[in-house]
């Protein structure tokens, strides 16, 4: 399907063109001003691809950068340019979701997004406007309403090669952590480090705060979301594990990839997949397990199967008194409906809080008795500040509802209503009407 406008083109943007075409900016600011005007330039400047739903591969020297749905602001600017390389931009993907079908029916103005993007991108790095630099488009698919397109991945992927000559620092030598005494062994470190600097795995050391300020997690197991964009925290959270290995209560690791590239619709509650178990006391072992879990699957759609996680983790550790979950706040728990089958507390630890956090996985914590913790505080007293009616995060007053939820007060400063769907049990054909509490079921 063609989804630009098939107007003729005028003979001034047919000069603009050609005289873009030897000069180093591939995008004028006119081009960029004027989108709607100039629409079979971006339609020959970046060919389209369709594609189910986008899948990102680690494993390209490249930076994901996150617009969200219909916004072309980035969520993490920082990513750019990558930390320990002189990267030299090789390619640029701009990714959108086809939705509705028609492009007469969208309601924001594609071309105008398109532009805004690139301006963005532009803004952020010049160099990534060049003729040297090949553009794209990849328009994904999958989904039927606006919701389902809200849960796929919108932004920029930009590709890039190393320029050896000028490589800045070794990777024994790139900062992943705060600087701080560690009393676990070095030559682990070490190769926890070397691995997240070869796969690039940078973040903003909010796994490894909360843990060091946690020593008391004795008798622990942890499940980590190991998707996409959550690997560099994962790697971080093992890496804590690495430098203290003396003081650290946490003897084994999950890792769960939301259904080893399952097909979205045969995803059932507690039978979804994807869940790796292993003990902490062979960092090379971990790091097999990091590649192995990768390569199963690394998500596919928005939510993931973290309560079916949990619930692994504890079958096979029934021993531990906690549970830390390392979570992408920005994902829905498909599952929520199935946290009545966890038994021990779950201390979560968020991960990408920028807007805030996900009341779902302050439900869970409430549920279970667990507690929230971001890279800047630690919510510990949940179940006391719900019964004094006084739980307030970052300026947004929680409450209980009728059917036993926390939610915002005020459902305007619900920035993650998207994931409401998911505290009900979804319906199921050919019975009745009414949603039954599900049974805890998971996979055996």
């Amino acid at each position: 399907m063609n989804l630009f406008p098939t107007a003729h083109i005028l003979f001034g943007s047919f000069l603009l063109l050609l005289s873009t075409a030897k000069a180093q900016k591939n995008f004028t600011s006119e081009i960029l001003g004027n989108p709607n005007q100039f629409s079979v330039f971006f339609e020959e400047t970046l060919p389209i691809t369709e594609v189910e739903i986008y899948q990102y591969n680690k494993a390209d020297q490249s930076v994901l950068l996150e617009n969200g749905y219909a916004k072309y602001q980035f969520e993490n600017n920082n990513d750019w340019p990558p930390q320990g390389v002189n990267a030299v931009p090789t390619e640029v993907t701009v990714i959108f979701t086809q939705y509705p079908k028609h492009k007469s029916f969208w309601l924001t103005d594609y071309h105008w997004l398109l532009a805004k993007r690139l301006e963005e991108l532009f803004s952020l790095d010049s160099a990534l406007n060049d003729t040297s630099i090949t553009y794209s488009i990849v328009m994904q698919t999958d989904c039927v309403n606006e919701f389902e397109a809200m849960q796929l991945f919108h932004g920029i992927e930009v590709k890039y090669r190393i320029n050896e000559d000028e490589k800045v620092i070794l990777e024994e030598e790139v900062q992943v952590t705060p600087k701080v005494k560690t009393s676990g062994s070095s030559t682990q470190a070490k190769k926890i480090k070397r691995f997240m600097a070869r796969q690039k795995y940078y973040t903003d050391s909010a796994v490894y705060s909360v843990l060091d300020r946690h020593p008391e997690w004795q008798k622990s197991v942890m499940v980590i979301d190991w998707t996409g964009s959550m690997h560099g925290y994962g790697a971080e959270a093992v890496l804590w594990q690495a430098m203290n290995t003396s003081k650290s209560g946490i003897d084994k690791i999950a890792l769960f990839n939301d259904g080893d590239k399952k097909k979205n619709r045969k995803k059932q509650l507690g039978r979804t997949g994807g869940i790796y178990i292993e003990n902490t006391g062979s960092i090379s072992k971990t790091v097999k397990l990091f590649n192995k879990v990768k390569n199963k699957g690394t998500g596919g759609d928005s939510p993931e199967n973290d309560i079916e996680a949990i619930a692994a983790m504890l079958t096979d550790a029934p021993e531990a008194d906690r549970v830390i979950l390392i979570a992408d706040n920005q994902s829905c728990i498909r599952d929520f409906v199935l946290v009545n089958c966890i038994d021990k507390p779950v201390h979560i630890v968020l991960c990408g809080t920028k807007k805030g956090v996900n009341s779902q996985y302050l439900n869970v914590a409430w549920r279970t008795g667990g507690s929230i913790h971001t890279k800047e505080y630690d919510i510990e007293n949940i179940q006391e500040l719900v019964l004094k009616d006084s739980l307030e995060i970052e300026g947004i007053r929680f409450m209980r509802t009728i059917d036993n939820l926390l939610l915002p007060e005020n459902r305007f400063a619900n920035r993650f209503g998207y994931c409401d769907r998911y505290y009900k049990a979804p319906r199921r054909k050919q019975t009745s009407r009414k949603r039954k509490e599900p049974k805890c079921y998971f996979t055996e």
